[in-house]
Parts: structure tokens; sequence; C-alpha cells
């Protein structure tokens, strides 16, 4: 059983997924028995794409009514049986984050680009593992969850 992060960067800019992976490992080894559920003796992929304003606001229109851009978006794919692909292996979730928004959240919060894309990743990263903030008691645990993640 393992669990593998595809990184893809639809925009012209560089974006080094290197600083990605420390926030992956710590998750896995944060959440260690819940991935363990998740996958059930299968092996897993997250997929994070980064893409612009342009493309995220389409995502952000169609599938969750919201007519503008926003700076992450997450798709958990492990409550719909769909989500099997050739037996062993299954996409546990997509995570997108628009480059453009989060350049203008680090400026807002006057710090480095990564440390937002790294902040969004992590968000993201919860979401796709069954996390959620729709009342207070879901959002302190999801930021607990958080904090251990980016460290």
């Amino acid at each position: 059983m393992s669990l593998k992060l595809d990184f893809t960067n639809e925009t012209n800019e560089k974006v080094n997924s290197s600083i990605f992976k420390p926030i992956f490992e710590r998750l896995l080894k944060t959440l260690s028995e819940r991935i363990s559920e998740i996958l059930n003796e299968r092996n897993g992929k997250i997929s994070l794409i980064i893409v612009d304003d342009e493309k995220i606001h389409k995502i952000n229109k169609e599938y969750r009514g919201f007519d503008k851009p926003t700076d992450v978006i997450s798709f958990e794919y492990m409550k719909d049986a769909s989500a099997i692909h050739g037996g062993n292996n299954i996409v546990v979730g997509d995570i997108f984050i628009s480059l453009d928004t989060a350049k203008k959240q680090a400026k807002d919060h006057d710090h480095p680009l990564q440390k937002e894309l790294g902040i969004l990743f992590g968000h993201g990263l919860l979401h796709v593992l069954g996390f959620d903030h729709n009342d207070d008691e879901e959002e302190e645990e999801m930021e607990k969850w958080a904090k251990k993640i980016l460290g």
C-alpha cells in the first residue's frame, strides 16, 4: 500500500514541485492511520494541478456554482466507487491551486509564494482525505491537522 503525489503545472510560470514534497511526507506520517483506512491495502494517487485564475474560475463555476476564481479546489473521490481504477490502484483526489490567486494572497499576507502554495496544498490535502470546515468543530479539527502537516 502506498500513496503517491502526481504534480502538473498548467501555467507558463515555473513552480518547483519540491516545495510540496515535505508537506506530503508529513501528511503521510501524521495521518498514516486515516490514509491506511482510505487505501484499504490498495495503492493510491493524489494529483496536484497548478492552474491560472481563468481555469480555476471555470472549475469553480462548473462544480461549485461560484462564478469567480478561488485559491484552491479539492475533489475527494473516495466516497465514490468510481475511484477504483485497475483493481488495487485508486485515485484518492485532485487538488487544483490557482497560481494567480496564490501570488495575490502571498503578497496580502506578506509572506513568500512558496509558503502560500504550501498552505493551500495542505488545505487541499486535508479536504481530499475527508476533512471539512462546515462548522466550528470541523474547522478546529482541520486547523489542528493543518498545523501538524505544515510544520
